[in-house]
């Protein structure tokens, strides 16, 4: 009897935990200027056989480029549709003005005009000083996990 106790304590708090995970995030907060502060996919760059190899010069050289993309990138959600951000373009950061959505509580799409590929990210967290999101590759893979800072 015992033994039957705590299997339906156990199972009661794996449905708990499960359904409290795939819950919608409050998607209001989203709203605000939000600045890059890591991204794993970078830490994989540098942990690559290709950056570890490289020449001094060639490896400041990457160093330069994600550091400008660290420093540079920015998200500002003015509206429950619309976004402002950075991005990097042939080496040049440039401003975007572009138009999000939330499907499915968590997938956020960022469409900006003239881009044929809309931007995706699962949005794995959200709170009033943090947004982490995943983006989604072309293939749908997730490619690392990007932290962003409220900033205002």
């Amino acid at each position: 009897m015992i033994h039957m106790k705590r299997l339906l304590l156990l199972f009661g708090l794996v449905l708990y935990g499960v359904s409290a995970s795939s819950q919608d995030l409050d998607t209001s907060m989203l709203q605000g200027k939000w600045k890059l502060k890591s991204y794993d996919a970078i830490e994989n760059i540098r942990l690559s056989e290709a950056y570890r190899t490289a020449s001094p010069q060639a490896r400041e050289g990457m160093d330069r480029k994600i550091d400008r993309f660290i420093a540079n990138t920015f998200y500002h959600f003015t509206s429950t549709d619309s976004v402002n951000y950075t991005d990097l373009s042939d080496g040049s950061v440039v401003q975007r003005k572009a138009t999000y959505r939330v499907k499915e509580g968590k997938l956020l799409v960022i469409h900006s005009e003239g881009k044929k590929e809309d931007k995706k990210a699962t949005m794995l967290e959200l709170t009033p000083d943090h947004l982490v999101l995943s983006p989604i590759g072309k293939a749908g893979e997730n490619k690392g996990k990007m932290v962003l800072k409220r900033i205002e």
